[in-house]
């Protein structure tokens, strides 16, 4: 199979991490508190979840949640209240605290954050519709996984690259402080921004 082939696969996953998102904004912010180390366990996580969904996406059970509007619903509530609530706890962080939060995020709750994220769904979905083929073999299927997933923890790690760049610069409390609210404003608006953009109840009356 030739490389060149995944290349529009690989650049349409990596515009689209790259973006600013929830996942992005916690990378570089547990990045920016953390440094880069200790981030890899959150970096697992969202590969993980990734995978997942993207194969669902390629075996084409994905499209089960792209039907249910009511799980999508609960899927996008559950995300924005972790969504606030992580913005919440670095709004009330004191600068030079390092127990608020106490951690990066484990695997396992970067994984669930992924899993839970409708937009991810889609995206997801989207990506094997674009770039995999319904009756593609095992081995183009592998390669999808592969360059999709390898891509989107290539963006991701690039927000907590930039992230662990700012911990020289936030030696100073009222950095720290600015930082954190900022990335709490960030996160709150991204999260109702995605409910509010989902408009799940018209979707359901309608």
């Amino acid at each position: 199979m030739n490389p060149l082939d995944q290349a529009p696969l690989v650049i349409y996953t990596l515009a689209l991490t790259l973006t600013p998102g929830p996942s992005a904004l916690l990378i570089a912010a547990s990045g920016a508190r953390f440094g880069l180390p200790r981030c890899t366990p959150h970096l697992a996580g969202s590969l993980l979840g990734w995978e997942l969904q993207l194969m669902a996406a390629a075996l084409g059970t994905g499209s089960a949640v792209q039907r249910n509007l009511t799980l999508q619903m609960a899927m996008q509530l559950a995300c924005t209240a972790y969504l606030l609530w992580m913005g919440w706890r670095m709004l009330v962080s004191r600068p030079g605290a390092k127990a608020s939060p106490p951690a990066p995020l484990s695997w396992q709750s970067a994984a669930a954050l992924q899993l839970a994220n409708p937009k991810s769904w889609l995206t997801a979905i989207a990506s094997a519709g674009l770039f995999l083929p319904a009756a593609a073999p095992v081995a183009t299927k592998g390669a999808f996984l592969l360059c999709a997933g390898g891509a989107g923890v290539t963006g991701l790690a690039t927000w907590a690259v930039a992230g662990a760049a700012l911990q020289r610069w936030l030696c100073r409390p009222s950095r720290e402080a600015s930082l954190n609210r900022a990335m709490a404003a960030s996160l709150a608006v991204t999260a109702l921004w995605g409910l509010y953009a989902a408009d799940y109840p018209s979707a359901l009356v309608g």
